[in-house]
């Protein structure tokens, strides 16, 4: 930015703009007439002029087009050229202020920055973010539906506007509002995901929800029970006729969960390709590269050895038929609904079969307390907890393990697994359908 002296004396102000605008079809820069022939009076008034464009520069987005700039631009400088007022002064032409409907959206918007961008645009573009990340479509609403639920219940309106306070009232809300203790931390790390993001973006100059936390005890009883089968549940459900009498993709499926620790969708999505003999063992590869296959974390990709106990009930045979009908996918579970769910018509079988054996909703163990239940035996067994994390998908706690450590092999993984009993092993071989 400098001043300079016209042939005819009076004195402009130029401002040349950034690179990355420029290449953008954006003006190379402005120059603005200060209506001064006195270089005194023009320098304060290049002060007026610069922050205003300032101003302006700091609102334009990505969506900005270089037309909607210079109408803002234009706009601005006429209406600081208003208070201009000296006997030096002469009338200079007015900016062109002419603007489409488009354009006055994008300077409204602009505006708007200047100032902070808003909660409500802030969220929307956070989503569009995330949208185009490697994220499960169910993920981004969760993220959408809980910080839009912070936004409605705090009185703020701009990003820049939230402090921690804020922070510590949505808590408070939070808390007032019955959810379990786990949903609750789920709402604060979704808010607290959003406003990293919005740091990032320069939208605020920190995240308020950093050091909020929830000193809130877990509730016992049914919460904690529900979180695996106990011995009786499943002698229950795998004598049942109501189970005997259920398909081969039903019952192999809850066998990969039971003595696996499988996720639900990493059972169902399974490809036949994804079964084959690994160091001279029958393995599944959980993995995420066949169509449609999703995994929830990077240490989700892991290879498992299969059990005896479905080797004794035919696993290997029901591979194989399936093989020889060529089909790609082991099971007949496809992805349902919006969010590409493999899981939801498995887990909608199993919750009807529950009702049947009388088994209540709300008062009952899921599909997934299958991977809490087969975690909780490796522990009882007090098999290492690094070789439990490589079985079922977690990433390694520990520093040693978890950075300097390799895989551990297939034959060890298998001589482990092979502990893993339920006492109900006979009923699952005798129901098990031979083909």
């Amino acid at each position: 930015m400098y001043l300079f002296r016209a042939p005819n004396c009076t004195y402009y102000t130029r401002i040349c703009l950034p690179k990355e605008l420029r290449d953008r079809g954006f003006p190379f820069d402005l120059k603005i007439s200060l209506l001064s022939k006195y270089r005194g009076e023009a320098v304060t008034r290049n002060a007026s002029v610069t922050l205003v464009v300032k101003k302006v520069l700091e609102g334009v987005t990505n969506n900005t087009t270089p037309e909607a700039f210079k109408r803002l631009v234009n706009q601005d400088i006429n209406d600081t050229r208003l208070s201009f007022s000296s006997s030096s002064s002469h009338q200079a032409p007015s900016r062109s202020t002419e603007i489409t409907q488009e354009e006055k959206r994008q300077i409204d918007l602009m505006q708007c920055e200047t100032r902070g961008i808003s909660l409500v645009e802030a969220l929307k573009r956070f989503i569009e973010s995330k949208s185009k990340e490697s994220v499960r479509v169910l993920t981004v609403q969760q993220l959408k539906q809980r910080t839009r639920h912070f936004i409605n219940a705090t009185p703020q309106d701009l990003v820049s506007d939230i402090t921690s306070a804020s922070a510590l009232e949505y808590r408070d809300i939070l808390l007032q509002e019955g959810r379990s203790v786990k949903s609750n931390k789920e709402y604060l790390a979704a808010v607290s995901q959003f406003f990293k993001w919005c740091c990032v973006m320069l939208h605020t100059t920190s995240n308020p929800f950093v050091n909020i936390r929830l000193n809130q005890k877990k509730e016992q009883g049914n919460d904690a029970a529900r979180q695996r089968w106990g011995r009786l549940e499943l002698k229950k459900l795998m004598s049942s006729a109501k189970y005997g009498e259920k398909e081969d993709d039903f019952k192999f499926a809850t066998l990969l969960m039971l003595y696996h620790g499988l996720r639900p969708s990493e059972a169902c999505q399974l490809a036949l390709k994804d079964v084959a003999v690994i160091d001279s063992h029958l393995s599944l590869n959980i993995t995420d590269s066949g169509l449609g296959q999703r995994l929830k974390t990077l240490a989700s990709k892991r290879i498992v050895p299969v059990h005896p106990l479905l080797i004794s009930a035919g696993f290997d045979v029901f591979v194989n038929k399936r093989a020889s009908e060529e089909r790609k996918q082991l099971f007949n579970y496809r992805p349902t609904n919006k969010n590409e769910d493999w899981s939801r018509q498995y887990c909608q079988q199993l919750g009807r079969l529950q009702i049947t054996l009388g088994m209540p909703s709300g008062s009952r163990p899921t599909a997934y307390s299958f991977r809490h239940t087969f975690i909780d035996e490796m522990k009882q067994q007090e098999i290492d907890e690094s070789i439990v994390a490589q079985l079922v998908g977690h990433e390694c706690q520990s520093i040693t393990f978890g950075r300097y450590g390799k895989k551990y092999p297939i034959s060890l993984l298998l001589k482990k697994l092979k502990r893993v009993k339920y006492e109900i092993e006979t009923q699952i071989v005798a129901l098990i359908q031979r083909v």
